[in-house]
């Protein structure tokens, strides 16, 4: 089960903030900064989250979550941690003393929780902005709520740990807590933890969310990603309406669309959830979405919610206008970004490679555009560094239409020197090399594109490090998938040209 998202996201009526567990964007108007972490916190997929904004004070905190799991997997020894920083992109950062599973803001205070050994709510604790002094909040205990009617697979094991999440809404701010069962609400300003309802214990195969409403709490629970309950309760636990869902309409994410009702984001639909006397379904259209499972929401004014699918690269964001008495309306972005100061430097435990001598949004990722008649060829050079630690080796693969049709072939040498590349399963021509790959070691790549034929289309070059690893099942994974420097080539070669 996910209560570990890997995206969360804040906002205001004017401002957007978009953190992962590697960068954090923000976003006003049509103009957006990126700050990137440093260092090898990306690895560790165990590690929810953590965002927490105060926009007035102009203070953001961010960073991952200690949910126990994360100390059994990856390169990380340390207990992970929460940064505080200022709003400017270059603003310096410094890590919260306290060791916390997530945190949010509510008004002057952050509210966080802690998890015991078998990663269950333990404790919430708050302070005041500073982060400083850290209090212990009571919790009462949990009333027992009415069961619901979602029918978990025969033989699936109830309780397995899943770790807590803290979200703040308009009604206040909940923990949700599956592996226990348990969901435990604040109402804005309380000094207490106002009710924790205790359900039947979640299976490995569910995914939770909550939002409090005036008198309770909203809860989805979708099981295998296929079938969900959509159910309203009682601070007292009892079940006052249900609603059942299936397929296109399995909840995969909440958010309040203002004080009296709730947009329920599905994996093909969108609904907006009348939450008054009356529960129900105000609206409810059809809306094509990034297949995701899980996505990320935050209410920026009544009537007016974000979106984006729980990805580490979380592609496009969405913003849901579903103003009472107007239908409800899914709008697209692709928000430009421009690169801030680095966030902090986690340290490097593993290799990784850059491009040097460029700009800094293209050093892993690099675009060219290549154009040459038939019967002829172009070079392009780049060099790259290893900005990290020890590597054993250097992976190369070359891949695209053009190249796999045969219209196109490519010689590659590496230090001036010519190396084969050969066909390997999944690339279309790959070269590996095991050499020592120190620390700041530098390199050069040059790349002969020779037209065969008239052709055109998308060209993909990875150059990666190859280590040993651990805890992931090949070497290559890492590199390819962590460390790597892209380049991509759209290629057009044209007919040759006439003596």
């Amino acid at each position: 089960m996910t209560t570990k998202p890997m995206l969360r996201l804040f906002a205001t009526a004017d401002k957007l903030w978009v953190a992962s567990l590697t960068q954090l964007d923000v976003y006003k108007g049509a103009q957006g900064t990126q700050r990137r972490v440093h260092g090898d916190v990306e690895f560790n997929r165990l590690s929810n989250c953590i965002l927490a904004v105060a926009p007035k004070k102009k203070r953001i905190w961010m960073g991952r979550g200690a949910q126990r799991e994360v100390e059994k997997f990856g390169p990380e020894n340390r207990p992970p941690r929460v940064f505080t920083l200022a709003e400017g992109p270059k603003a310096p950062c410094k890590p919260l003393d306290v060791e916390l599973a997530d945190l949010v803001c509510d008004g002057e205070r952050l509210i966080g929780c802690q998890v015991d050994g078998q990663t269950r709510l333990s404790q919430i604790l708050w302070s005041d902005l500073s982060g400083s002094e850290w209090r212990t909040m009571p919790l009462p205990e949990p009333v027992t709520a009415e069961p619901h009617q979602l029918a978990a697979s025969a033989g699936a094991e109830r309780g397995a740990p899943s770790g807590v999440l803290l979200s703040n809404h308009m009604h206040g701010v909940v923990a949700v807590d599956p592996g226990a069962g348990r969901i435990a609400v604040i109402r804005p300003g309380s000094s207490k933890v106002n009710f924790v309802l205790q359900l039947e214990r979640a299976t490995l195969e569910e995914q939770w969310f909550a939002v409090p409403t005036r008198k309770g709490v909203l809860v989805a629970i979708t099981r295998s990603r296929q079938s969900s309950a959509l159910l309203t309760y009682s601070e007292a636990g009892a079940l006052q309406t249900a609603f059942y869902t299936e397929d296109a309409t399995a909840v995969c994410g909440l958010a309040d669309a203002d004080a009296d009702s709730a947009l329920v984001v599905m994996k093909r639909a969108l609904g907006r959830l009348q939450l008054g006397d009356e529960v129900g379904f105000a609206e409810f259209v059809p809306a094509e979405l990034e297949d995701a499972f899980r996505f990320a929401t935050a209410t920026a004014a009544p009537g007016t919610v974000w979106i984006a699918p729980d990805h580490l690269e979380h592609g496009r964001l969405a913003q849901v206008r579903c103003e009472a008495g107007k239908p409800l309306e899914l709008l697209k972005f692709e928000k430009p970004l421009k690169q801030g100061a680095p966030l902090w430097d986690e340290g490097s435990t593993r290799p990784r490679l850059e491009w040097t001598g460029v700009a800094p949004d293209k050093r892993t990722v690099g675009m060219s555009v290549l154009s040459f008649p038939q019967s002829s060829s172009t070079t392009w050079k780049q060099r790259f560094e290893n900005i990290g630690a020890l590597g054993a080796g250097l992976l190369l693969s070359v891949d695209g239409g053009p190249f796999e049709s045969g219209m196109m072939t490519v010689s590659a040498r590496l230090n001036g020197e010519e190396i084969p590349l050969t066909k390997t399963q999944g690339f279309d021509a790959m070269f590996e090399r095991r050499m020592a790959l120190e620390p700041k070691a530098e390199g050069e790549l040059e790349l002969t594109f020779h037209g065969v034929g008239e052709c055109s289309g998308l060209v993909a070059v990875e150059l990666a490090p190859w280590t040993p690893s651990s805890y992931l099942p090949a070497p290559q994974a890492f590199g390819g998938t962590h460390s790597r420097a892209l380049q991509f080539f759209s290629v057009t070669v044209s007919p040759a040209q006439a003596p």
